[in-house]
């Protein structure tokens, strides 16, 4: 090669002048197909720009686990969902919810049972449907007798008229405990209501499961499961998708759920087609001696104080027009989960999944969409850029504090959890660009020890020299 301007040869490894001939030194180098002494930030740069060409043109990074094998995000995600925990995201478009909490208090004035008795919650069931709620969901196992095997107690008989001849405009949801079954599928648990369930069209059953990530925390849930009834597969909705079924009127940006399309088949064979999955958002606590002042869209009552007959209460305020989630969260219940905000009653979980059911499900404009990619962009080449600059805990505090900054305005000021979508891909973005860094940087120093055999290559591709960092 010929520096005109010099009249005389370029120095090897120097590249050339031209645009587009930069741009080819650049993809040579990265592809190890060329020398250079920048030759680790060169690959770096380059694999960063055609991420980025790629993303703006696509919009779409899907997740891969061997990425995470080879190179690390600079930025939790959960740092970004317990920004909607901890109150940033304050919006009027929110489902508003009431919980009925069986409390420590509630649970040891019934004795302590081992199960919820069925008398005062068929009473608790009657007082909230009195006042016209728009849907009340009941989060308390019904897959078994309470009292003498094929002689239940008097509550139980109670419970059964009353979900008999129940008629009112509020659908009732209860969710269903799912257990394994032959061949790798789900079933859903008898239970001594079946029968009344599919003579009451305003009943109705539903899963509450959710799925742990890493660590064991809980992350998302499924809006439908498939499941294993008589021999055939077919599709239970979650509570929220219930609800969003049977509603009269839906809050806006809500729609009418179908489920999947797949047939019913047998269940003879391992399926793995379950709906499509959601992110769990938790807002501020709910429930507990730690929950924040109450919020318009989110009241709590003990269900010892809802069934007090001495106590004055406002039962249309209180239930009116709000989905009523009735739950256990003493410590006999045992249904608690682990999630990037702590440990929660699942009673909570579910009640969030409806609380931002229609700011989760509202589709964006074409004009929103492209702000998101935009955003997605920017924040990607701001974790690349700390990541270059700077080291250890420095680099960790500013991109923590710069991506709390972006979440807490895009969820304050926007009411938008798109941010949070741009937020997930700029880190996915960047696990996929830092992975593939890692695997070309290692083909390249395999290629710059060849000749020593491959015992003696592989040994000095993968150690230090001298305690200089990796290329």
């Amino acid at each position: 090669m010929i520096d005109r301007k010099a009249g005389r040869a370029a120095p090897h490894g120097v590249p050339p002048k031209s645009v587009a001939s930069r741009l080819l030194h650049c993809m040579l180098v990265t592809l190890g197909l060329r020398s250079d002494p920048r030759h680790a930030a060169i690959r770096a740069s380059t694999l960063a720009m055609l991420f980025c060409i790629m993303f703006a043109l696509l919009g779409v990074i899907r997740h891969f686990s061997t990425a995470e094998v080879l190179a690390h995000s600079p930025f939790k995600f959960d740092l970004a969902l317990r920004a909607v925990s901890k109150g940033w995201l304050v919006s009027d478009r929110t489902i508003p919810i009431t919980i009925v909490d069986i409390d420590d208090a509630t649970h040891r004035a019934w004795g302590s049972p081992a199960a919820t008795p069925r008398e005062p919650l068929t009473r608790i069931l009657e007082l909230v449907a009195a006042a016209r709620p728009a849907a009340v969901v009941t989060d308390i196992d019904l897959s078994f007798s309470v009292g003498e095997p094929g002689q239940p107690d008097a509550g139980t008989r109670r419970l059964r008229q009353f979900l008999e001849s129940y008629a009112g405009p509020a659908p009732l949801i209860f969710p269903k405990r799912l257990e394994p079954a032959p061949a790798g599928t789900r079933a859903l648990t008898s239970s001594p209501f079946d029968d009344v369930f599919e003579r009451n069209s305003r009943l109705a059953w539903a899963h509450a499961a959710f799925e742990t990530g890493s660590g064991g925390a809980v992350r998302s849930w499924r809006d439908w499961l498939e499941v294993c009834v008589d021999s055939r597969t077919a599709w239970v909705p979650s509570v929220e998708t219930s609800l969003a079924a049977q509603l009269p009127e839906l809050p806006i940006g809500l729609d009418r759920p179908a489920p999947p399309s797949a047939a019913r088949r047998d269940c003879s064979g391992t399926h793995d087609s379950s709906g499509h999955e959601q992110r769990l958002l938790i807002g501020p606590r709910m429930t507990g001696d730690n929950r924040p002042a109450r919020r318009p869209d989110v009241q709590t009552v003990s269900a010892g104080l809802v069934l007090d007959p001495q106590l004055a209460r406002d039962d249309a305020r209180l239930f009116g027009g709000r989905v009523v989630f009735i739950g256990a969260t003493h410590l006999g219940a045992g249904d608690f989960w682990l999630t990037p905000s702590g440990v929660l009653p699942g009673v909570e979980l579910l009640a969030n999944t409806v609380r931002y059911a229609a700011l989760q499900r509202e589709t964006p404009g074409v004009g929103v969409r492209v702000l998101h990619r935009a955003l997605t962009l920017a924040l990607f080449a701001f974790f690349i850029y700390v990541d270059r600059r700077l080291r250890g805990l420095v680099a960790l505090f500013v991109t923590t504090l710069g991506t709390l900054l972006v979440v807490a305005f895009g969820l304050a000021v926007f009411e938008d959890l798109g941010v949070l979508d741009a937020v997930e891909a700029a880190i996915l973005l960047v696990i996929a660009c830092k992975a593939l860094d890692t695997v070309l940087g290692f083909i390249a120093d395999l290629k710059s020890k060849r000749g020593h055999g491959w015992w003696q290559t592989m040994k000095a591709a993968c150690l230090r020299e001298n305690g200089a960092p990796h290329s």
